[in-house]
């Protein structure tokens, strides 16, 4: 009997409770994760997981799902495993196809099965940001929200957690003003109806959003009121908020308060290393200029030309996270041809640190090692002087978290 293995996607919705099913009435058992790297604090909240599809190739099984042959949970399955093998490989576009066909196959369906319905939105809208397309990507976000919050039961896990999706397509968005008032407006709302786990999510967001702002004297007053709600005593949610207040006192990567907090915040045996704190990414010339421009309210200084076309640029690279959080051995495993920006990727994640947690590098513990996709920054516009909306490149990079879980399945 053969056996198609493939990772979903790490992306901010529990996924666990979108597609669990128990393994005895199926032959795909689904755990989930989440763990956006800007808001690495919430690995606290989720977990990691597999997709196994048994018995048939996964080419094959999602085939007969596209001409109609299966439950909505199992196209769910079938085609996010397989998309996320074309998009391992850098064929983002035929991920998007494949997610694309999936969609419309079971939009309605939503109200039946509204968990993998949702998946597969969440799956394009992954797609979609690394591929640049903006429209696609905040259009997926908001059907995954509105499918999960229009058929499940508000205090539902898959809702809470997506509950910050719409303000986290803000902050991808780069429109910070509006994902501050989606956190703002979340929760309001979720205190007023007495979901204090949904409205403590929210406000962590809150926190982190005016810390990264540089606005670091109201993000410890939002972090004091937090910290005297009664569900801040609840373990996930204390080691949470000191995560967050300890990150924004070495926001300016002091390195004696890192190794501090490293130390604070300790990593229990087998779960993920917490990111605390990490240099910001490179920014070619043109994309500074241009941001630099648009901070004074001026137009860009090196506009997109009618001749402009990016092509999709990626790489994978793999290191080490050690037992005192730091990381070591970061190479470029593999990626697409144009890689002149890959070094200083490199450079990046030699200087990132992560939490500590019980081992010894010199008695022979390695530490965890990860793989992580960079896909370059870019985006869908019109240039002057064209009527083609078209991919052009801009500034930053889209990271997702590859790498294989040694976690045992959910029974």
């Amino acid at each position: 009997m053969q056996e198609e293995r493939a990772r979903f996607w790490r992306t901010g919705v529990s996924l666990r409770q979108l597609l669990a099913k128990p393994r005895s009435q199926c032959s795909t058992w689904v755990g989930m994760t989440g763990g956006k790297p800007m808001l690495a604090l919430l690995l606290l909240l989720q977990s990691p997981s597999d997709i196994i599809v048994t018995g048939e190739r996964l080419v094959e099984a999602q085939a007969k799902c596209a001409r109609g042959e299966c439950t909505t949970l199992r196209d769910a399955q079938a085609t996010i495993a397989l998309a996320e093998e074309k998009f391992r490989e850098g064929d983002y576009l035929d991920a998007k196809a494949l997610l694309a066909r999936a969609i419309s196959r079971n939009r309605d369906k939503a109200a039946e099965a509204p968990r993998p319905v949702a998946a597969l939105y969440e799956a394009m809208a992954t797609v979609s940001l690394h591929e640049g397309d903006q429209d696609d990507y905040r259009r997926a976000v908001a059907h995954q929200v509105e499918t999960l919050r229009d058929h499940l039961p508000a205090e539902d896990p898959a809702v809470l957690s997506a509950t910050t999706a719409l303000g986290d397509m803000w902050i991808k968005l780069k429109n910070f003003p509006q994902a501050e008032r989606t956190y703002r407006g979340i929760e309001e709302e979720a205190l007023g109806n007495g979901r204090s786990a949904a409205a403590m999510m929210a406000g962590l967001k809150r926190v982190w959003l005016a810390a990264a702002m540089r606005k670091s004297r109201e993000a410890n007053a939002m972090l004091d009121a937090l910290e005297r709600r009664p569900i801040a005593q609840e373990e996930r949610f204390r080691t949470a908020l000191k995560v967050v207040r300890l990150r924004i006192a070495v926001s300016d990567g002091d390195d004696a308060a890192i190794t501090k907090l490293a130390g604070e915040i300790g990593e229990g045996q087998g779960e993920a290393p917490i990111l605390l704190w990490a240099p910001p990414y490179p920014r070619d010339a043109s994309s500074a200029a241009n941001a630099h421009a648009r901070s004074f309210g001026l137009v860009d200084a090196i506009d997109t030309r009618s001749s402009d076309l990016a092509g999709i640029q990626w790489v994978d690279v793999g290191f080490w996270i050690r037992p005192d959080g730091r990381t070591a051995e970061a190479e470029l495993l593999r990626g697409s041809n144009a890689q002149a920006w890959a070094p200083a990727i490199l450079a990046q994640i030699a200087q990132r640190r992560y939490s500590a947690r019980s081992g010894d590098s010199s008695a022979g513990d390695p530490g965890s090692y990860r793989i992580e996709r960079f896909t370059r920054g870019s985006t869908y516009r019109t240039p002057i002087g064209s009527l083609i909306r078209r991919r052009v490149r801009s500034s930053g990079f889209e990271v997702l978290d590859l790498t294989e879980s040694a976690t045992p399945p959910p029974t």
